[in-house]
C-alpha cells in the first residue's frame, strides 16, 4: 500500500492536538515494498510534558481506523536498539509541531 498525500494529510491533522512533537514513516511503506498485508509503521517523538498514559494505545487504534489499515505506532524512546539504526536511516518526516 502506497500512502497518498491525502493519507499524510490525515495523519498530520490527527496529530495536531496530540502530544506528538514529530512523526516519521518507516518500514515497508517507505521502502515501497508494502502490500495489502503490511501495516503502516509510524515513529513518534512524544511530548512527555503532557500526560500520555493509555492515549498511546488509543492513537494507534484511531490511526488504524482513520487510514483503514493496521498501524504500528512506535515511540522514539521505546524503539529497540537493534532496529533503531535501520529505522533512523530510512525514516521520513511527515509531521513536526
Amino acid at each position: 500500500m502506497k500512502l497518498t498525500a491525502k493519507h499524510i494529510e490525515l495523519i498530520k491533522n490527527y496529530f495536531q492536538d496530540k502530544p506528538i512533537i514529530r512523526a516519521y514513516l518507516f518500514g515497508s511503506v517507505v521502502r515501497n515494498t508494502a502490500d495489502n498485508e503490511n501495516d503502516i509503521d509510524i515513529l513518534v517523538e512524544l511530548d512527555y510534558s503532557k500526560s500520555i498514559g493509555l492515549l498511546f494505545v488509543r492513537m494507534q487504534r484511531e490511526l488504524g481506523e482513520l487510514l483503514g489499515r493496521k498501524v504500528d505506532l512506535v515511540s522514539t524512546k521505546g524503539i529497540s536498539k537493534y532496529i533503531s539504526p535501520t529505522v533512523n536511516k530510512e525514516r521520513q518526516l511527515i509531521y513536526a509541531r
